[in-house]
């Protein structure tokens, strides 16, 4: 097929929501981007390559900071 991966993920994202309402759209795009709830109740580590790792949380702060500040 040829897509790159971020094109080809789109791709498949498309069809997981391509009939939904769009009350059920944002159920899907919640569940698709929040933490796993049982690891932060039993305080698991999370993994370095993870969005919600420490560093990657404060890299993304500081980056929509910047934008908004003009700095970026």
């Amino acid at each position: 097929m040829g897509l790159p991966l971020d094109r080809f993920l789109n791709l498949i994202y498309f069809y997981a929501v391509e009939d939904a309402e769009s009350e059920e759209k944002d159920k899907f795009d919640i569940r698709l981007h929040k933490p796993d709830a049982r690891a932060i109740k039993t305080g698991a580590a999370v993994a370095d390559s993870s969005p919600w790792s420490k560093q990657n949380e404060e890299a993304s702060l500081s980056g929509f900071v910047a934008a908004l500040s003009g700095k970026g």
